[in-house]
């Protein structure tokens, strides 16, 4: 039998991909870090608890009819477990609940979705700060609300999701105060009355809950500081001039218990990084994605990137590429109906990226706020590096620890390429990706003797792909 196709990732896209696969009997194996499928939009409670959803903004039965797929015979899921390596394109390296090993595979699909893009300003390590991914996550994913004053400032549709999803939980939001000046966003939003009407209905609904909550929705403002002893206590928001920053002048302080921020996401490209995919920046993510062909295959053949990890689009543009990328796996053409609606919410999804445009991770920073939490690094310290000198964040990482804590960079580098205003000519000049893409037990990497050496991802694979070791085969 043929080996399966290997899917990275249980969110909206990579399930989207496995029901379009399964259909056609396909073999699949979806591999996912969490103990429940349905990534960050379908996030549910634990199995044991129960709740009422209907405070949350998602589609149940939409992600019933997704996550059907894993019933199906030709699919084989594997949840809270890591990919944390590859040997070559076609063999995945995991380690987690299922075990440790290798899995062979006909063709890789990266379904990583995104994160929350770190935003460092004074007081952005108190505690009582979270991000709006992260707030979500406690309400969807462990049936939490935050008690107290809650302010939320940021910028994106995904502020007034949060927003929205903390007033039907019951909890005291005091103020949303939106980057970005109203004026920008009404040209996206009459469009997407023809190409997206229901995104666009949808964040009606959200913004109605506020009014009738008499929550104020303010609009070119962003955080500039918070403050507390031990514990968030009060919050300073200032005016965005022209130039994006928030002003001297006009700035005022509110009292806050909980201080909740989202300046846009950026995807989590990771993992095709360490494949070997060409990349390209996207000033609009603040970030980079896969080069990705009109069928979303990256420049190595057979792995093709889809979702918020390629870009970031939303539930239904997911859906969309999944399907999409699956069809192409298969060698069947996309209907016309379904390629028109996907290229209506492309459309729609880049001119929302243009409009919203988050502000550069290092707006609201100054010299003495902590970039990198994991090692404690000051921006005034990495500023004034010698080593920020080359132009090279390896050089900086090597002799600052930079990106070397438990996040593996992901709450610093984005600040840092900024710092460095990196082109996308000079991609080269970022950390390279190396392996685990995630913290793995050493018991799990021992119980993988391959692991013992694994080769850079642009080092040519030696490794024979049927005499790979504890490999999972779809026979």
């Amino acid at each position: 039998m043929e080996d399966p196709v290997v899917i990275i990732g249980a969110g909206p896209a990579g399930l989207s991909c496995a029901r379009t696969l399964a259909k056609a009997g396909r073999p699949v194996v979806i591999i996912d870090e969490n103990n429940q499928p349905g990534g960050q939009y379908f996030r549910q409670l634990p199995e044991p608890f129960t709740a009422d959803y209907k405070h949350l903004p998602h589609d149940i039965p939409g992600f019933q009819s997704l996550s059907g797929v894993l019933e199906h015979a030709a699919v084989r899921y594997l949840r809270a477990t890591t990919v944390w390596s590859c040997t070559s394109p076609q063999q995945v390296a995991y380690a987690g609940s299922a075990g440790s090993g290798r899995v062979n595979a006909s063709a890789v699909v990266l379904a990583t979705g995104a994160q929350d893009m770190p935003f460092p300003f004074p007081g952005w390590t108190l505690p009582g700060v979270i991000s709006a991914g992260g707030c979500l996550n406690m309400i969807k994913g462990q049936g939490l609300v935050p008690e107290g004053r809650i302010v939320i400032a940021g910028n994106g549709p995904l502020v007034l999701v949060t927003a929205a999803s903390l007033v039907a939980a019951g909890a005291n939001v005091v103020g949303v105060f939106e980057a970005q000046r109203s004026s920008r966003l009404i040209p996206p939003v009459l469009k997407g009355l023809f190409s997206a009407p229901n995104i666009v209905s949808q964040a009606i609904s959200y913004r109605a809950k506020l009014m009738k909550a008499r929550v104020p929705l303010h609009f070119k403002r962003m955080i500039t500081q918070a403050e507390g002893t031990g514990q968030l206590g009060r919050v300073t928001l200032g005016h965005v001039g022209a130039n994006g920053k928030p002003e001297q002048n006009g700035r005022h302080s509110i009292d806050a218990d909980v201080l909740v921020t989202g300046y846009g996401l950026i995807p989590g490209a990771e993992p095709a990084r360490l494949f070997g995919c060409k990349m390209q920046t996207a000033p609009d993510l603040n970030g980079t994605v896969p080069e990705r062909s009109a069928t979303l295959e990256t420049s190595v053949a057979g792995v093709y990137a889809v979702g918020d990890g390629a870009g970031i689009g939303g539930v239904k543009v997911a859906i969309a590429e999944g399907h999409i990328a699956a069809l192409a796996i298969l060698n069947q053409p996309v209907p016309l109906g379904a390629a028109a609606s996907y290229r209506r919410l492309d459309r729609f999804r880049r001119q929302l990226n243009l409009a919203y445009q988050s502000p550069s991770p290092l707006t609201a920073a100054t010299a003495d706020t902590i970039i990198c939490r994991c090692e404690a690094l000051r921006l005034a310290e990495l500023q004034n590096h010698p080593a920020l000198k080359s132009g090279n964040l390896n050089a900086l990482k090597t002799a600052t620890r930079l990106s070397m804590g438990r996040c593996q960079g992901r709450n610093c580098l984005p600040s840092i390429s900024h710092l460095l205003s990196l082109p996308s000519e000079n991609l080269s000049a970022r950390p390279r990706v190396r392996p685990p893409l995630r913290p793995v037990p050493l018991y799990q990497l021992a119980a993988d003797k391959d692991a013992i050496r694994v080769r850079e991802p642009d080092e040519p694979s030696t490794q024979k792909k049927e005499n790979a070791h504890d490999s999972y085969r779809a026979d």
